[in-house]
């Protein structure tokens, strides 16, 4: 396959053209999306307004929710290419797209150079990955850390292992390696706090169980480890912690990690199976192909099988590659099992298994294509329509989205932007149809071809241009956009009444907002002696203009959160402002 693009770097080079479509196109034309985009936008630019690279602050009051890195990362950008979405965004990008090459780089170790190719396409094409790529918040930071950390693990990890690092211990150049084992793991505690480095060790410890090596833990390379994490993670923690008197500490490790472990936060609890559904749907389209990835991947952990079994079954072992299947089915056990047990339960949680299993589709379908296994025509046949049933689901769904197919209970909430992309859910047919007809002529490397090149056609244009057309249902932009008198040298105010669930209001207007819960309050801020600006459902207005005849209206727009008008008054009339 591909063979004018034959080694490492041709399977770069796909890659980065997949990764420039499913990443990086048009990164900056949604506008921010509320709630997580526009806090985690605005914490970051406070700091860097305040030039503060220590304590994060959200509307001038202390964000405890996540660590520095990704603020950090913004902070750059911002300086760096300006203050924009994209800005905002692009640590995200940059972070899934070297995610997707460590991806490449451990199939190939694992496996082979083209299971390492197809497993870091899947992986790009899934709408988990490509969301996070796409979402300005710290779990494409952490997928990346996590993901190298547990990749560098295999690399230093001879199979089999006659010494911890192939004969040479823990001395001289091999320290190195352990030491970068610490510092990613501390990056990723920068991200999102403990479980950056709880998981991966947790999977680094299972895995070694199972394969009774849990005596490779006993040596100085660990221990030096665990001293670079603190060394990489601790100082920004106990900086913080000075600053802020130790409540940033209190709200971060008790309420958002311990609080919802123990307790669902937000209304986000979800079933005993949420995350296997999560995780079905986060890997669409190649969900189709799971079930041969677990059924192969699983007969392949056992060093042995009967082979009446293997005839029986179908179930051809992967010979000698054992030790690889059970570090994969142990990493995404792992996530699933922790998460399931969590109270709290939102669906990128569990991003970082995301690679296990692409790496396990992208297996199977190289052994596929070599006829290293052949699974029954049925189960082929099922793939190949269920590939269909996701491409006209999706179009069905943009249809009904975009009220071409009205129904009562939507027809308030229709994107009518989205009409025009309600076609790409042909994609998928075409790609499933065309890998039909290759397959019947026993020609699966083209097959897998299509499938790739699919998957990637598909998601590519919904991610950079479908999703433009929800700007029209989200107010601020355009509302920040339309006043004129909205600048940062001016000495005005910005106040919301009720619109806590907008606090990307914060970044487009760049400055702290005022927010009240009572239109009495509302209306004595509207009596400002400063031009004075403010933002509130369309519904409290009709009221509220009753107290503030004077005041004005400057933009009305609709706003889908929630599921009404939003409107931006103000007390300056014909460009001047008005004392009251």
């Amino acid at each position: 396959m591909f063979a004018i693009l034959a080694g490492r770097a041709g399977h770069y080079l796909l890659l980065l053209l997949a990764c420039g479509l499913l990443f990086f196109a048009n990164l900056g034309g949604p506008s921010l999306w509320d709630v997580d985009e526009g806090r985690n936008a605005t914490a970051a630019l406070e700091m860097h307004e305040a030039d503060d690279w220590v304590v994060p602050t959200f509307n001038a009051e202390l964000r405890a929710d996540k660590p520095a890195l990704l603020y950090w990362c913004q902070i750059v950008c911002y300086r760096l290419f300006g203050i924009h979405e994209t800005s905002a965004r692009l640590p995200s990008a940059l972070a899934a797209l070297l995610t997707m090459l460590v991806c490449y780089e451990l199939g190939r170790r694992l496996f082979s150079p083209t299971a390492g190719l197809f497993a870091g396409l899947i992986a790009a094409s899934t709408p988990m990955l490509c969301a996070a790529a796409r979402f300005a918040n710290p779990d494409s930071l952490l997928n990346l850390f996590s993901v190298a950390l547990l990749a560098l693990f295999w690399a230093v990890l001879p199979q089999p292992l006659p010494s911890p690092l192939g004969g040479r211990g823990a001395e001289g150049t091999a320290r190195w390696w352990f030491w970068a084992l610490g510092a990613l793991a501390g990056l990723a505690s920068l991200a999102k706090g403990p479980v950056g480095f709880l998981l991966p060790g947790a999977v680094i410890f299972t895995y070694l169980m199972w394969e009774r090596r849990l005596a490779l833990l006993w040596q100085r390379g660990v221990v030096e480890s665990i001293l670079v994490l603190g060394a990489v993670s601790l100082p920004w923690y106990a900086w913080v912690a000075f600053d802020t008197h130790g409540e940033f500490l209190r709200g971060f490790f008790l309420r958002h990690n311990v609080s919802r472990f123990l307790s669902p936060m937000e209304n986000h609890g979800g079933f005993p199976l949420f995350y296997v559904v999560v995780l079905l749907a986060g890997l669409a389209p190649w969900c189709v192909f799971l079930g041969w990835a677990f059924w192969y991947g699983g007969w392949s952990c056992a060093t042995t099988v009967r082979p009446k079994w293997q005839t029986r079954w179908l179930a051809t072992v992967d010979a000698g590659k054992a030790c690889a299947y059970r570090f994969l089915l142990t990493w995404i056990g792992v996530y699933l099992l922790f998460f399931s047990f969590a109270a709290t339960k939102l669906p990128n949680y569990v991003l970082p298994a995301v690679v296990p299993c692409a790496l396990l589709i992208g297996r199977s379908l190289e052994r596929w294509q070599l006829g290293q296994i052949k699974p029954a025509a049925w189960v082929v046949r099922a793939a190949l329509l269920t590939l269909v049933g996701i491409g006209l689901a999706t179009g069905i769904g943009l249809a009904i989205a975009a009220g071409l197919i009205p129904l009562e209970s939507l027809r308030s909430r229709a994107v009518f932007g989205l009409a025009p992309w309600a076609g790409l859910g042909i994609v998928p047919c075409v790609s499933a149809l065309i890998a039909w007809r290759y397959w019947r002529r026993s020609q699966c490397a083209h097959a897998n071809v299509a499938l790739l090149t699919g998957a990637v056609l598909f998601l590519g244009p919904l991610a950079a241009w479908a999703m433009v057309a929800w700007n029209d249902v989200k107010a601020v932009r355009p509302l920040v956009a339309g006043a004129d008198g909205i600048h940062k040298t001016r000495d005005i105010r910005i106040g919301a009444l009720k619109m806590e669930h907008l606090p990307s209001l914060n970044f487009y207007v760049q400055r702290t907002v005022s927010h009240h819960a009572e239109p009495s309050d509302a209306a004595a801020f509207l009596r400002y002696p400063l031009p004075v600006y403010l933002f509130l459902p369309a519904t409290e207005w009709e009221e509220l203009s009753k107290q503030t005849p004077s005041c004005r209206v400057l933009g009305l727009r609709r706003d889908m959160y929630r599921n009404g008008e939003v409107v931006l008054v103000t007390n300056v009339t014909e460009g001047l402002w008005v004392r009251q």
